[in-house]
């Protein structure tokens, strides 16, 4: 396969697909930082950012490339933060942010060095709490990944993210995956890729529906705007990834052009997908996913049983009603108890559900089936008062239609 770059020399154009993408890893990074700041006796919040694949700061038309999106997010969340918390009387958190960044071009490293400068002469004169720290690395991303990998370690860095935008698919592999989500206690990775150069790479076996392909699974063409195709390759993509993560957000990215591209979230931490589902349904419309809404995403018997789920209204409207029968028919089938705590239901359950928090806890408190009980035996009457701790079972008595 030609090895394409974008030509940063001269001004590299932005596709459809990266600003929806760009979109969602800015909205995912401001929640993130958020959630993880939200106690009041914190003091401290270390973060580390590599960006693999990073480019030189900004396209042609002026959008900022990842870097310099990222770089301000965590800026401007950081000045967010503590101004939360003076209004609440709280002490400021310090923050130090670890920036990694990684390209192939020479040119796009120095452009990008450039950038950062102004930027971080600039965040010096405003005193928000942040520091940063950058580091450059040009060449190969899987060359310097060991480099990389042993100074985020050395930083003893807790929270790490990994945006790796590559152009096609083979620059990032298995392995590569492997080594960042065991990087450190709390690794996340958003892996962005070209679905012709992934099918052209996966073994054969894992085709699993290779007909729907008309016997040419490269010819994106001919397949691209089709649900069938869609469902099909979602289902591959899930299988080749699954293994690597407790979470793996199989989604396509969704253009009016077809589904061409991929952005795949991965976390070990189900409030991470947590967050994350909840981002793509404020972002709605931005990816794309084909199966069932509620729980078991991709277990459906046929083509005619799956819908086209865009994160959207409509999307939740379906997602509530089927999460209505799928919450009890899971307690019946996962644990002969019938019951489990609400953290080992998200645990079991977050890696094959598209469907928004707030439609979960919903579903668990209207599903006549289902009871939610606190730790000193009460019952949950509201879903937003809904804890890890508490346990979800079936009721007594069942209706009718469960039986």
């Amino acid at each position: 396969m030609v090895k394409r770059q974008y030509d940063w020399e001269n001004g590299a154009k932005i596709r459809p697909h990266s600003k929806i993408k760009l979109a969602i890893i800015k909205e995912y990074i401001h929640e993130y930082v958020r959630v993880r700041c939200s106690l009041p006796q914190q003091e401290r919040f270390r973060l580390s950012f590599v960006d693999g694949f990073c480019g030189a700061g900004a396209y042609e038309c002026g959008t900022l490339g990842s870097p310099l999106m990222v770089l301000q997010t965590l800026k401007s969340v950081s000045a967010e933060v503590n101004l939360r918390r003076k209004i609440d009387g709280f002490k400021p958190i310090s923050f130090e942010f670890f920036m990694y960044f990684n390209d192939l071009s020479p040119v796009a490293i120095q452009a990008l060095r450039g950038s950062v400068d102004a930027f971080l002469q600039e965040h010096q004169d405003q005193h928000s709490g942040a520091t940063f720290y950058v580091k450059y690395f040009e060449g190969d991303f899987g060359g310097n990944l060991p480099s990389i990998a042993q100074m985020v370690v050395a930083s003893r860095v807790r929270n790490t993210i990994f945006n790796l935008d590559q152009y096609g698919h083979a620059d990032v592999s298995e392995e590569h995956l492997r080594t960042t989500l065991s990087l450190t206690r709390s690794s996340e990775v958003f892996l962005t890729f070209s679905i012709k150069s992934f099918l052209a790479f996966i073994s054969p076996t894992r085709r699993q529906d290779k007909r729907l392909f008309d016997e040419q699974i490269s010819e994106i063409s001919l397949h691209k705007t089709k649900k069938e195709w869609l469902a099909a390759v979602e289902k591959v993509v899930f299988e080749e990834f699954q293994t690597l993560a407790n979470f793996v957000s199989p989604f396509s990215i969704n253009n009016q052009s077809g589904w061409e591209y991929w952005l795949v979230h991965f976390a070990n931490s189900f409030r991470a997908r947590q967050v994350y589902n909840d981002i793509l349904h404020r972002k709605k419309n931005s990816q794309a996913h084909v199966g069932r809404s509620g729980l078991q995403m991709l277990r459906y018997n046929s083509i005619e049983d799956a819908s086209l789920y865009l994160f959207d209204a409509n999307s939740r409207r379906g997602a509530r009603e089927e999460l209505l029968a799928d919450i009890p028919k899971f307690l019946r089938d996962c644990t002969p108890e019938a019951s489990l705590s609400v953290a080992d239901f998200f645990d079991q359950t977050y890696n094959q559900t598209p469907a928004h928090s707030d439609d979960l806890n919903s579903a668990l408190i209207k599903s006549p089936e289902v009871e939610i009980v606190t730790a000193t035996g009460g019952r949950r009457r509201k879903p937003q008062m809904i804890k890890r701790t508490d346990t979800i079972r079936l009721t007594p008595q069942r209706s009718f239609h469960f039986l």
